[in-house]
């Protein structure tokens, strides 16, 4: 398409020249060196002092913008009288320029189309059947893109802009909920990406929704599209890594890593640990090395969530033990869950993770010490180092500040049973719950739970269960094993 600028000052004219040869690659941009408007251009750009002179005259059913600096009912008036397209008053954004070259430039485009011939239906070179349950392979290289938008009601909007843009030679348009995926005819790589990029750069002045754009070239000929379609929906869940803002052409494809989703019991402990000392700063770094440095190749996404699920269950577990059930704090963790499950980026599960962590440990930090009694603080003592194998009653009343034989003496009138005996009492609970959920050695398990040696681990358990370990572990094998059978016959 020919534009003619007719503008007085070189300058603003060398400039303009250069915003629209930036956008489009078919636009041939020619600036008058008067005030001649005698060319074949489709689309002229004057200057409106020259429109206001009474000897210029435009070529017949001319299509025009004008710019001017004066606001005012004559100039509107003239234009108008003119049928302008549009007038812009400087200063004016680039971008609303740009905006209405685009109108009219998809206006010639069709009526080049008409110019050829009565339009005829085209076939589309996919269809959604091709997709999901087709075996068609691809007769022709083609670029398929990805384009998600940070908000889901920006949809509508992009598909039209799609609709609207300019892309070299035959593509066709499929929304889907969350997505919408394009796929082109691919002659030139070099040339479909510089589209993409004026694309991109376009949405960004018009709207503050974020997009993500993933764009594969297959040349392959040899995969079906739905083989391309299940490729192009994994790079869709890397977004929950990627988050949005990003232009990128990806070459190969690309699988999830293995990874444990729930917490050791070593990493139990420790966060039973960061939560009752209220180490924001350890908490907040465990989070940004587990979760931020993650490289590639990712783990799968839902496994990180349920990963993130078990950190959730022992902030429970903190709660319940510091009786934090009010109205408010329920709702922020029910809230921090969902954002668990839905957030579709995965830093900013972390940045709402941590803000729930930070408000939760301050909150503690409000209930008066004096309003506590020993045996509460002494068990609460006792639930964070229990793991500890050195950590007994001196370590605790220590701690807590008061002699240990006040301390044990204290404790014993008012928890009715000797530190001793609480003490073991945690550990033998907590080896109860390895045994049972883990497949962790014996010896593991002693050390875990805070026993020195396993032999003495074993016969204190026995001393409590009546079972060895190993006997406790397989019983409880056992009941699963059963209620299993149960719920598969109901």
């Amino acid at each position: 398409m020919k534009i003619r600028l007719l503008i007085k000052d070189p300058l603003e004219a060398q400039g303009l020249k250069w915003l629209l040869t930036s956008q489009w690659n078919d636009v041939e941009v020619d600036i008058a060196e008067s005030a001649d408007a005698s060319t074949d251009a489709y689309l002229y750009i004057i200057d409106m002092n020259y429109i206001m002179t009474a000897e210029f005259e435009l070529p017949p059913h001319a299509i025009w913008l004008g710019i001017s600096s004066e606001r005012t009912f004559q100039t509107v008036y003239k234009a108008l009288s003119l049928k302008a397209e549009d007038i812009l008053f400087r200063p004016f954004q680039p971008d609303r320029l740009v905006k209405q070259v685009q109108q009219i430039r998809f206006r010639w485009r069709n009526e080049k189309t008409q110019l050829k011939g009565p339009v005829q239906q085209r076939e589309a070179i996919v269809t959604y059947e091709d997709f999901l349950i087709g075996e068609t392979k691809a007769e022709t290289p083609v670029l398929f893109s990805l384009i998600a938008p940070s908000r889901l009601e920006e949809l509508d909007h992009l598909v039209r802009e799609l609709e609207m843009h300019d892309f070299p030679l035959h593509y066709d348009i499929f929304p889907f909920s969350d997505f919408v995926l394009v796929v082109h005819q691919l002659k030139d790589l070099h040339v479909l990406q510089e589209a993409y990029s004026i694309f991109f750069a376009q949405w960004k002045r018009q709207s503050d929704a974020l997009l993500t754009v993933y764009l594969h070239a297959d040349e392959s000929r040899g995969r079906t599209y739905r083989e391309l379609y299940k490729k192009m929906r994994k790079y869709h869940e890397r977004i929950f890594y990627d988050g949005y803002d990003i232009l990128t052409i990806e070459q190969e494809g690309f699988h999830w890593r293995d990874m444990d989703p729930f917490l050791s019991p070593l990493e139990q402990r420790k966060w039973v640990e960061m939560l009752e000392k209220r180490q924001v700063a350890a908490i907040r770094e465990w989070m940004e090395q587990d979760f931020l440095t993650l490289e590639s190749p990712f783990p799968d996404p839902e496994m990180v969530r349920v990963r993130l699920t078990s950190i959730l269950a022992q902030i429970r577990r903190y709660m319940t033990a510091k009786s934090l059930k009010s109205q408010a704090v329920e709702h922020a963790y029910h809230l921090l869950f969902e954002t668990v499950i839905r957030e579709p980026v995965m830093y900013h599960i972390i940045r709402s993770f941590l803000a729930f962590i930070a408000e939760l440990l301050q909150s503690t930090e409000g209930i008066a010490e004096g309003k506590r009694s020993l045996a509460d603080k002494v068990q609460e003592r006792i639930a964070a180092n229990y793991w500890d194998a050195s950590w007994n009653l001196e370590a605790c009343a220590e701690e807590l500040r008061i002699h240990k034989s006040t301390l044990s003496r204290k404790y014993a009138a008012e928890a009715g049973e000797s530190f001793s005996v609480a003490l073991l009492r945690t550990r033998i609970e907590e080896a109860k719950r390895l045994l049972k959920e883990t497949d962790l050695p014996i010896a593991e398990v002693s050390k875990s739970a805070g026993f020195t040696h396993s032999t003495y681990f074993s016969r204190r358990f026995k001393e409590e269960t009546g079972m060895t370990p190993y006997q406790f572990r397989m019983r409880q094998r056992v009941i699963e094993r059963k209620a299993v059978k149960d719920t598969a016959f109901l």
